[in-house]
């Protein structure tokens, strides 16, 4: 509407204008071109109007054009200001693969992530406030992540965090009833999805592993065994919270997982040998193997480690050393 009546402006103008002798705006194209130099105060001065009632539409035009420019330039401020918010809030998505999702934020979420990501591996955050932002944005090597805020009862809104590519996912509500729901809704859409799920009430553990949880961390649970160890084996305890954290320095222990491909030092090697070589060599100590998505603690001596397993070992902070002898990354392909 105001395109047309703007238009109709120049119309009147020039028709208003070539009736007088002297006049310069005689036809539309003047009229167009005299509006635009006017409008964005270039002013050649080569077409002006003349006659009284063309200045009287040319003060018209020039204050209806201030106020198009106005909106217009309101209306590109609003789409920048709505691009940078989507991109502030993840909704132009991430290219992250083989990555961890993480839904819910807390300080126990964070240490989760700052132990991921000291492994060199990305970490996907979905929250459903905006405030959390900022709390993410303090991470330590917070480079390594990516935030989305969604309603977390939007499934097809995880696109976003290429939920599909990602190795697992870690559910970190507070509120066990809110966990239960979302992992039923969550495993409509993804079934083959691995999921960790926080358990605040013991009573509820089964629950969440009959809906599809791979597997359940009590809090209360895994801080009561740490507790007891500590009180009468401590030198077991301290090598034990040693072993759970991510190696940060030389030095450091650390149990981690490599998938075995077929150019793996130890492919179709027994488990003996592997375990022999692996310590003259690589200085690790492999204390088990996932066969099949199943973790054997004590694997036979004999048995021959084939392509898709994944090797358990203990390292001393060596982890970019075995990346490259494994031709894999810690914990994912």
């Amino acid at each position: 509407m105001g395109i047309c009546t703007y238009f109709v402006i120049l119309y009147v103008l020039c028709l208003i204008e070539r009736s007088d002798p002297n006049g310069t705006i005689v036809s539309l194209e003047d009229a167009l071109w005299y509006s635009v130099v006017t409008l964005t105060t270039v002013g050649y001065g080569d077409l002006y109007p003349v006659t009284p009632w063309g200045k009287v539409l040319s003060l018209v035009l020039i204050f209806g054009s201030i106020g198009i420019v106005g909106i217009f330039i309101s209306e590109i401020s609003r789409k920048i200001k709505e691009i940078m918010e989507k991109k502030k809030t993840g909704q132009f998505g991430t290219d992250y693969s083989n990555h961890f999702v993480i839904f819910g934020w807390n300080e126990y979420g964070k240490q989760v992530a700052e132990q991921i990501v000291h492994a060199k591996l990305n970490v996907a955050f979905v929250i459903d406030n905006k405030e959390d932002l900022e709390r993410i944005k303090t991470l330590e090597l917070s480079k390594n992540t990516f935030s989305l805020v969604a309603d977390y009862q939007n499934i097809p809104a995880f696109d976003n965090v290429n939920i599909k590519q990602s190795n697992a996912v870690f559910v970190n509500f507070e509120d066990d009833t809110k966990t239960l729901i979302f992992v039923i809704n969550f495993k409509k859409y993804f079934p083959d999805k691995k999921i960790i799920a926080l358990c605040t009430n013991l009573d509820l553990k089964d629950t969440l592993l009959n809906a599809g949880v791979s597997q359940v961390l009590v809090p209360n649970e895994m801080c009561s065994c740490m507790i007891a160890s500590h009180l009468f084996e401590p030198h077991v305890a301290e090598y034990a919270t040693d072993l759970i954290s991510t190696s940060k320095i030389h030095g450091d222990n650390d149990i981690q997982q490599y998938l075995v491909n077929d150019t793996n030092p130890y492919f179709q090697k027994s488990y003996l040998d592997a375990f022999v070589d692996s310590k003259k060599e690589l200085n690790v100590i492999l204390i088990g193997l996932v066969v099949d998505g199943t973790l054997i603690k004590d694997p036979a001596h004999d048995y021959i480690i084939k392509e898709g397993d994944y090797l358990v070992l203990i390292s001393v902070g060596e982890t970019k050393k075995l990346e490259e002898v494994f031709a894999v990354r810690q914990g994912g392909e």
